[in-house]
């Protein structure tokens, strides 16, 4: 397949740590405060080996069991601990930096916190014209919705200067729209087609702004007045 590198590694081991509302791309960075006794561990743990996690997210109805492990999506995103602060209790202060994306194969243990084997996929990239026509509109498409002040956290400015496959997943990853569909931009192989996906829904995200702006000069200065 075109983008393939016959060099990247196939399968690992890797803990899994299951969120409801974090889907995790490649190129990105995670903050994370760890407090239950488990995942302590497992950052512990992490810390003495290669320092890598894996997120995944948790699927619908994972709250109403009290299953230890409830159900979580196949793809995932793996981590690597780039900074760490050790607090009292145990507890840790931790920053992911996004390498992989992964597919769990089995899991080979469950307490005190999941272990899987994973296979890690691939990012495959289109021509170099098509990143560069994606890019500007991206770029474009993101600073128009930045400027409606719909967007804190990832500067317009800012994603000038990123590469391609970190341009389209921090895009997915900041905008606002279900976990849902991030985890299903998170499950395509092809940076493209993700980027094409997201690009719709910047499109969307700014039609409804242009709509709501209209109506914005009729808004109460109080917000508790009807």
């Amino acid at each position: 397949m075109p983008g393939q590198d016959p060099s990247f590694p196939d399968t690992q081991e890797l803990p899994i740590f299951p969120l409801p509302n974090v889907v995790f791309f490649p190129r990105t960075v995670l903050p994370l405060h760890i407090f239950e006794p488990r995942y302590k561990q497992m950052v512990a743990d992490a810390l003495e080996g290669n320092r890598q996690i894996g997120m995944a997210l948790l699927q619908p109805g994972w709250g109403s069991t009290q299953d230890e492990s409830p159900k979580i999506f196949n793809t995932g995103g793996l981590g690597l601990i780039t900074q760490y602060e050790h607090l009292e209790e145990g507890r840790y202060n931790i920053l992911l930096s996004g390498r992989h994306r992964f597919r769990i194969v089995e899991f080979i243990r469950e307490t005190p916190y999941r272990v899987a084997r994973v296979k890690l996929l691939q990012e495959v990239m289109p021509s170099s014209q098509e990143m560069n026509e994606i890019s500007t509109q991206l770029v474009l498409g993101f600073r128009e919705l930045n400027e409606a002040n719909t967007q804190p956290g990832l500067g317009a400015d800012a994603i000038e200067k990123l590469d391609f496959p970190t341009l389209v997943n921090s895009v997915c990853s900041s905008l606002n729209f279900s976990v849902f569909d991030q985890q299903q931009l998170l499950e395509m192989n092809s940076v493209k087609a993700r980027a094409t996906t997201i690009l719709g829904i910047l499109e969307r995200q700014i039609a409804r702004e242009r709509v709501l702006s209209k109506f914005r000069h009729i808004q109460p200065d109080d917000p508790n007045v009807n």
